[in-house]
């Protein structure tokens, strides 16, 4: 299926690298029909753990969570993507996919096989590059979200969460939506569902934060970001 492009595709990897070749815009239009647009519900599984990588995905729409499962049968959130990010790298190098991906909610994903990208290294030469710089920037996104949920204390914790969720210039009382349940926030905390549901369940006692679907309203951004440093 194939869409006409829209605002959001502005923040594909794809869109920005030819943006500074001298590519026609007819062929940058044919290479972007190339990769075939998929609409997906939510919690669906993209790819698993272990499986041959053969495509490379673009998030056009949604969220996705990339995750791992141990030899309990836990599971480990390794990462939370949003609109513009990329995924599944290993179809780029051959072999199988390091973690599993799956949809949050209903989400858009375009995708690309290795045949693909074969085709668009020879169109666009600096798309190595490109990939090798993205590849440094999603690196220190996770160092940075390490930063933020490294609170020795449960309650820290969740409140370094709910800061690195936040939108880039938060205002007001900014909402941070997150799309994930108890279960999986623990997975990217290491702590118990039952442990995040306490520890969300005081702040809000406290009036730190609001309900509001999908995750949290931050009523008192300085009392948080306290929270985040003292527990």
């Amino acid at each position: 299926m194939i869409k006409a492009r829209t605002p959001d595709c502005g923040k594909c990897l794809f869109l920005r690298c030819m943006a500074g070749t001298r590519l026609p815009a007819a062929t940058v239009d044919a290479i972007c029909a190339g990769m075939r647009l998929r609409e997906v519900a939510g919690r669906v599984v993209l790819h698993r753990e272990g499986q041959p990588a053969e495509r490379l995905y673009a998030l056009r729409a949604g969220h996705v969570k990339l995750f791992s499962v141990d030899e309990a049968g836990r599971e480990h959130v390794t990462a939370i993507l949003e609109t513009g990010d990329l995924f599944g790298f290993e179809s780029v190098f051959g072999g199988t996919y390091g973690s599993s991906a799956a949809t949050l909610v209903a989400s858009e994903v375009c995708l690309a096989t290795a045949s693909d990208l074969r085709t668009l290294a020879r169109t666009v030469p600096d798309l190595g590059m490109d990939l090798a710089r993205y590849l440094w920037s999603r690196i220190e996104r996770m160092h940075a979200r390490q930063v933020h949920v490294a609170g020795p204390g449960a309650r820290a914790k969740v409140a370094g969460f709910l800061l690195h969720h936040l939108p880039a210039e938060p205002k007001g009382q900014p909402v941070v939506t997150h799309h994930l349940n108890l279960r999986e926030i623990g997975a990217v905390l290491g702590l118990t569902p039952e442990t995040v549901c306490r520890a969300l369940s005081e702040l809000k006692a406290e009036g730190v934060l609001a309900r509001h679907p999908g995750g949290a309203r931050i009523r008192d951004l300085r009392r948080l970001r306290r929270t985040a440093r003292r527990h």
